[in-house]
């Protein structure tokens, strides 16, 4: 049964809570431990937490063990969710107390101005005490409340700032390619399905390219790995150069990337994609230290326009096949497939 609101929350702050009393930073990592403890969902997680408890104060090291193998494979969603939740609950925690202490200065302000009153209707000595001994009172319980909505404010203002940071990373290592810097997989079927709902919705244009390295594999395996990974940056870096803003790019995987290009036409699309092609091509790849020359780097592209009424599947496939007989043709071009035409068997 999923968790109410109010169970989250409660989660959210216990874990936050206890991670303070154990002298750990609140990190997705380490707060995504304490929530799934706290959630007792995952009873190996606990088992091993609790065996560090018991043999005396958790460490940072341990939690991160225990992050590592129970947590590293299934963190993005719902780590990312409880995150937030965690986050609003310190927000409200920052607004009720901002609302509790407005209330009471300006309970404060009327009872001056109801001392007042009687100040100005009354000259006993013993009224004058009085109304010193209550606004005195007043003070120092406005005064003491104020400086405890101060200390929470920093605390938490730190506590928020951390998670923040921490949270803005984790959400965008979740979606780009550690080595090229572009999108990443996951990335691109979050962007497709977005710009094919609008395309959708607003009846617009848009077109798909599939970017495939020449000959990646006999390179790798010529010049080794390191020189491979140099080739793929270099692709990406020139790709990304040669997009405009709106466009969508990813790697989907070794050494193909995607590209989608709203507004656009298969022919604008196949206009684009040579563009890239002969950017590409007048790169050439030098061995760092000795700066020998390896030659050029060529791409083959397949270019696919979406079609009203089909799926992601379905334009995705269509682009591969593109793909696959712009390789079939020598390599080094791009090859339009249009809807309803027969690919080529692979």
């Amino acid at each position: 049964m999923a968790a109410t609101e109010q169970q989250v929350n409660n989660l959210s702050r216990g874990a936050l809570e206890r991670l303070a009393r154990d002298n750990l930073q609140p990190t997705p990592e380490n707060y995504a431990v304490y929530f799934r403890y706290l959630s007792n969902d995952t009873p190996g997680l606990n088992a091993a937490f609790d065996a560090a408890v018991g043999a005396g104060a958790i460490t940072q090291e341990q939690c991160t063990q225990i992050y590592a193998k129970f947590l590293s494979n299934n963190t993005s969603a719902d780590f990312l969710q409880s995150a937030s939740h965690a986050i609003d609950a310190e927000l409200k925690k920052v607004l009720d107390l901002i609302s509790v202490s407005a209330k009471d200065t300006h309970k404060f302000g009327a009872d001056l101005d109801s001392f007042s009153g009687k100040l100005s209707g009354e000259n006993s000595a013993e009224v004058l005490r009085d109304a010193i001994v209550k606004i005195a009172a007043e003070t120092k319980h406005v005064t003491a409340q104020n400086q405890k909505l101060q200390i929470e404010l920093e605390t938490t203002t730190k506590q928020l700032g951390d998670m923040r940071a921490d949270f803005d990373r984790v959400h965008k290592e979740a979606q780009i390619d550690g080595l090229t810097g572009v999108g990443n997989r996951k990335f691109f079927e979050r962007e497709v399905a977005v710009k094919l709902a609008e395309a959708t919705g607003e009846n617009a244009n848009l077109s798909l390219l599939m970017v495939d390295v020449d000959h990646f594999k006999k390179f790798n395996d010529t010049h080794g790995h390191l020189l491979g990974d140099q080739v793929l940056t270099l692709v990406a870096k020139t790709l990304v150069e040669n997009l405009k803003g709106r466009d969508v790019i990813a790697r989907f995987g070794g050494e193909e990337f995607v590209i989608l290009l709203p507004q656009t036409r298969l022919q604008d699309a196949e206009r684009v994609g040579n563009q890239l092609r002969s950017s590409l091509e007048s790169k050439r790849i030098r061995k760092r230290g000795s700066q020998q020359d390896l030659g050029a780097v060529t791409v083959s592209i397949g270019a696919a326009q979406f079609t009203a009424g089909e799926d992601r599947d379905a334009l995705i496939a269509r682009a591969d096949a593109a793909l696959y007989k712009a390789k079939q043709t020598g390599r080094n071009c791009v090859v339009c497939l249009l809807a309803g035409e027969t690919p080529p068997q692979h």
